[in-house]
């Protein structure tokens, strides 16, 4: 008997052990992994292209002959396209691909790029703000510290946040100063490249500790704060959950996701949770009308109803791919990977039905062309490419593909409305709740 009592506690104690190593691993998956923001997945898997459902057209092709930062963004005022690398700036025309200017900066750009009707906007490596006009010269100049996420604008304002947890507010036409306002900054905070959201006039922000606030941009007064996903553990890597990911908006409510814990809804009008469950992503999520698309950090992508927070659909195939933020484009799911692949899913069940390679390293956030409704990517090394998908006729080259090495699935994923679908262990077994 006191045999059997010992070897049951040895059994325990083992079990025990063997439970606290997969968050480790975890922790170190999502928070130290997600810095390397550049750097090749340990295990990738390996790909072939899929031409045998719907046709990709490469419209046209170029290169900016100057590589580029993951965290920077192209932007676009009406068929210019701008172009940040390190140390410069590009216009270009959409409708000849002709280079109208480029600005040569003398430092590094660590942020941006951004757009209104008239300028465009970025951030230095010596911590000003810059606005360029559609000419290519400097029209203003203000200091606002490190900042790594992209300046946003609207009504009459651009607005930035520094790493220290400082908002400003600028005039758009001089850059003189509308307001500050600073919120306590985290213990160990990520530096991530999370976008502000305005919309209807406040400004919506994920902040450390997961958090979320809203602040009037008349004026800068805060109208809420609050917790969606509190912070957990014993040490300050434990506890380190920030809102790394863009807060959606619509007219109903607003919802964030955290680098290591909840997706939730939330009310816009007193920072309610209106729902929440365990979920957790660095590059973020999209949404439709009625769901949100969520890459999680291993990579697979998520399909959540926004009334009930039911997985509607997951997607696995792509794991320890550095998959990107999803993009909606038709009626697909668009991802991109760290090899330079374009992967296309079916919005309605998450299945891959086509995927093609247009470069050789990341591609930055694309642009969806106002005229032509297609879409304009960059990779990091500088190569552009104009992309359309043919939903009318498929393609006939079913030969192209290598059958061996095709990573296409027909398998049904369980949905259990009790459980989290969730790749991680944290997220499984819901530490974080």
């Amino acid at each position: 008997m006191i045999q059997l009592v010992k070897n049951s506690l040895v059994l325990s104690f083992i079990f025990f052990l063997c439970s606290c190593i997969g968050p480790v691993k975890e922790i170190k998956y999502q928070i130290e992994d997600s810095f390397e923001d550049d750097s090749i997945p340990e295990n990738p898997s390996s790909l072939a292209e899929i031409h045998k459902n719907y046709l990709v057209n490469i419209l046209n092709s170029g290169s900016f002959d100057e590589s580029s930062l993951k965290n920077l963004f192209i932007t676009n005022i009406d068929d210019l396209i701008f172009y940040p690398s390190s140390h410069s700036v590009t216009c270009m025309s959409l409708k000849n691909s002709a280079v109208q200017w480029k600005y040569n900066h003398h430092t590094d750009i660590t942020s941006g790029i951004s757009s209104s009707n008239e300028k465009v906007f970025f951030v230095d490596y010596d911590g000003f703000l810059l606005a360029l006009n559609l000419k290519g010269s400097i029209e203003w100049k203000a200091f606002v510290g490190e900042i790594l996420s992209p300046p946003v604008f609207a009504d009459g304002s651009v607005i930035v946040r520094s790493t220290n947890g400082i908002f400003s507010s600028f005039n758009i036409i001089d850059g003189s100063v509308n307001w500050t306002y600073k919120v306590p900054s985290s213990p160990l905070p990520i530096r991530s490249w999370g976008e502000l959201t305005i919309f209807e006039s406040i400004l919506y922000a994920g902040i450390g500790s997961g958090k979320v606030i809203s602040i009037n941009i008349v004026d800068g007064s805060l109208i809420w704060e609050t917790t969606y996903s509190a912070p957990k553990g014993v040490s300050e890597i434990e506890r380190s959950n920030d809102t790394t990911s863009k807060v959606i908006v619509d007219e109903f409510a607003l919802y964030a996701i955290s680098s290591k814990g909840n997706i939730a809804a939330i009310s816009k009008s007193n920072g309610e949770i209106l729902w929440s469950r365990a979920l957790s992503s660095f590059d973020g999520m999209v949404s439709n009308n009625d769901s949100l698309f969520v890459t999680h950090n291993t990579g697979s992508i998520y399909k959540i109803d926004k009334n009930n927070f039911k997985v509607i659909w997951r997607n696995s195939d792509l794991q320890d791919r550095n998959v990107s933020r999803p993009f909606l484009y038709k009626n697909f799911v668009v991802v991109s990977d760290f090899d330079g692949y374009l992967h296309f899913l079916n919005l309605n069940d998450g299945k891959i039905m086509t995927r093609i390679k247009i470069s050789d390293t990341h591609l930055l956030k694309p642009l969806l062309t106002n005229e032509s409704n297609n879409l304009f990517y960059v990779s990091v090394s500088g190569d552009y490419h104009l992309v359309n998908i043919n939903l009318d006729g498929k393609d006939e080259k079913d030969d192209h593909n290598d059958k061996n090495n095709e990573i296409y699935t027909d398998k049904k994923i369980p949905i259990n409305e009790n459980e989290n679908q969730s790749d991680s262990i944290l997220d499984s077994l819901k530490f974080w709740e």
